[in-house]
């Protein structure tokens, strides 16, 4: 794919920050958030990710 949500490897975006030991969740609200968003959903990970790769460019980065 060569779409505006694969922003990996990409110039110009910025170095990605990392925290030394960053924790996976960094609020617990993200942690819930995460398991909420597949817990009770029709969707699988590829279907989800398959919608995202549909979405207007601008909007995405929005």
């Amino acid at each position: 794919m060569n779409g505006i949500h694969d922003l990996g490897g990409m110039d110009g975006m910025g170095p990605v920050e990392r925290e030394e030991d960053e924790p996976i969740f960094h609020e617990v609200w993200e942690k819930r958030v995460f398991a909420m968003q597949f817990a009770d959903s029709e969707y699988n990970v590829d279907e989800f990710r398959h919608a995202i790769e549909r979405m207007d460019p601008a909007y995405y980065l929005e």
